[in-house]
């Protein structure tokens, strides 16, 4: 890295970390104080290191603004809750990777890798990188003897100064009070605070665009793909496909005559707490399974009594997703919208839509590439959560609908 380059992305890392050190002082909400604001400016700061160094060789990187200006936007404004709140911490830098890599990196594109790439981005190197601080501050000998020099001068004039100091107060009672009226304008804490709010912010700004330049050749792993007996596999899909056929002909037993209607010998609490949360687990592992054999092997495209298993797998998890509505639509129509109840609907809704995508790729024998499909999915389905579940928007949608909860 020359100097001047070293330059021009040094000055606005010190600018941001001393714009992030200001806006400490002010009197923000915590999450946005100290994780919202600073994502601000470092998704700003980058961008103009990014363009000021024209590195950038795919505008398309540019459209990760917009989820990302979403989900910034919406947590500022509808103040979401803690779960919201976590999750962000992990979406949001991910977001920011993809935005960074696509911009720079030729090679990049969304695969099942994506925490890798994420990784040699926001946590990797962390401090290691501040190695390059020292690197390049050798470039003028000059300079930095002379910058040693100061820094010299000010650790041997403090005594004097405080001598110095101590004997005019001593000396002149005016020059006493007016010296500690400037004094008491500086906080020592304060002073603390500010500076390690500055060194840690510093270090993350620094630390992410020196990832971004390190991974401009970085090249994605190639997958591997495991093989697998078929008749294991077979007998697998057999036996959770005979399972799930049990559990649907009681369902339907359990809800002839009573459909819409509350099953037998069940209160509306029971009936969705005992089943709904424990259902939800289920699609969760059936999908996992659909997936692994989907993206982690060939025996999908290679058995066609495998492709069809498959299919019917998923056509009992949408039928495990749809029970799931109706145990919840019924809950939900007697004690109203959560935040947590409107959560997992939209989840339910995403699996919906995603394994209707993992339909259509699998009678098109598996051809079409998905994965930015998925992500876009993913992407849409969190923004919506961000500002369909909050507090405001679940009382007035309860309110709306003259629902009365508990």
């Amino acid at each position: 890295m020359n100097k001047d380059n070293y330059k021009k992305i040094l000055i606005p890392v010190i600018i941001s970390s001393l714009l992030i050190m200001i806006m400490h002082n002010f009197n923000f909400y915590d999450y946005d104080k100290y994780f919202i604001i600073p994502i601000f400016i470092l998704i700003i700061t980058h961008l103009y290191i990014v363009i000021e160094n024209e590195m950038v060789i795919n505008e398309k990187g540019y459209f990760y603004l917009i989820p990302i200006v979403l989900i910034l936007v919406g947590t500022i404004i509808f103040k979401t809750n803690i779960s919201n709140m976590i999750l962000n911490i992990f979406i949001l830098p991910i977001l920011i990777s993809f935005m960074f890599l696509t911009l720079t990196n030729e090679n990049f594109k969304i695969s099942r890798f994506f925490l890798n790439w994420t990784g040699r981005i926001f946590p990797g190197k962390l401090f290691s990188n501040l190695k390059l601080i020292k690197e390049n501050s050798d470039i003028k000998n000059t300079n930095r003897k002379k910058l040693g020099n100061i820094f010299k001068g000010i650790l041997i004039s403090i005594p004097f100064v405080m001598i110095i100091l101590f004997l005019l107060s001593s000396a002149d009672m005016y020059f006493q009070t007016f010296l500690g009226k400037i004094l008491a304008h500086f906080n020592i804490d304060t002073i603390w605070y500010n500076f390690l709010v500055l060194v840690i912010y510093f270090i993350i700004l620094f630390s992410v665009i020196i990832n971004v330049i390190r991974n401009r050749n970085t090249i994605d792993k190639e997958a591997k793909i495991k093989k697998v007996d078929s008749s294991i596999v077979s007998t697998i899909l057999i036996m959770i496909n005979l399972v799930f056929i049990l559990f649907v002909i009681s369902e339907i037993s359990k809800l002839a005559g009573n459909f819409l209607e509350l099953p037998v010998e069940y209160t509306y609490a029971k009936y969705a707490r005992e089943g709904f949360f424990q259902l939800l687990t289920v699609t969760i592992i059936n999908f996992s399974i659909i997936l692994f054999f989907l993206y982690k092997t060939n025996i999908i495209k290679e058995n066609k009594l495998i492709r069809g298993l498959i299919l019917l797998l998923i056509s009992f998890t949408i039928i495990l997703i749809f029970n799931s509505y109706y145990r919840m639509y019924l809950y939900m129509h007697e004690f109203g919208f959560t935040i947590l109840r409107t959560q997992v609907i939209l989840f339910l809704t995403m699996e919906l839509i995603l394994l209707i995508v993992i339909i259509k790729k699998i009678i098109n024998n598996l051809k079409h590439n998905d994965a930015y499909i998925f992500t876009s999915i993913m992407i849409s389905t969190y923004i919506l959560n961000i500002f369909l579940c909050n507090t405001n928007v679940i009382d007035y949608i309860n309110t709306l609908l003259n629902i009365k909860t508990p």
